[in-house]
């Protein structure tokens, strides 16, 4: 029994612990300014993002042309 309750445990820890991971947004925009440690990004649309937030920024690939 109690290794019954021990295992649920886990799974239901293990569950909102991925739950919390899903709660980041996404947002696209564009690069408005750079200046010493400071970046301006235009969002397109609708974000959650508010002052202060704490983000990870991805940026697009470009193919390089050429033989």
């Amino acid at each position: 029994m109690r290794k019954k309750i021990t295992s649920v445990a886990l799974a239901i820890l293990f569950s909102l612990s991925m739950a919390s991971v899903s709660l980041a947004g996404k947002a696209k925009g564009t690069i408005e300014s750079v200046e010493e440690g400071k970046i301006v990004i235009t969002i397109d649309g609708k974000s959650d993002l508010k002052a202060g937030d704490a983000v990870v920024v991805k940026t697009k690939k470009k193919a390089i042309e050429g033989c």
